[in-house]
């Protein structure tokens, strides 16, 4: 993938990641899985592990979108280097 997409799939993800509405979803998924793990009876180990499932899910999205955060900072980086050694290159051409 040319760096030019993903700087921009890196700036789409860091909205999402930013975005209120995000942060309230995360917000509200947490506190909901972790209400229903205290209220779940210890026995009954289908629902915990369904909940730990489900828990594994949101931090799994979570690390993605945080992955390509990054992977579009760093190609950033990588088009500002190269801009910066043609420029360099033009003084002495």
């Amino acid at each position: 993938m040319a760096l030019e997409d993903e700087v921009r799939k890196g700036g789409d993800a860091a909205q999402v990641l930013d975005s209120t509405i995000f942060l309230e979803a995360r917000r509200r998924v947490l506190e909901g899985i972790e209400r229903q793990m205290c209220s779940v009876p210890l026995a009954d180990q289908t629902m915990h592990t369904r909940l730990i499932v489900m828990r594994q899910c949101w931090d799994a999205l979570e690390k993605y979108l945080e992955q390509i955060k990054q992977t579009g900072e760093i190609a950033e980086f990588q088009l500002t280097q190269q801009e910066e050694r043609k420029k360099r290159f033009q003084i002495f051409g």
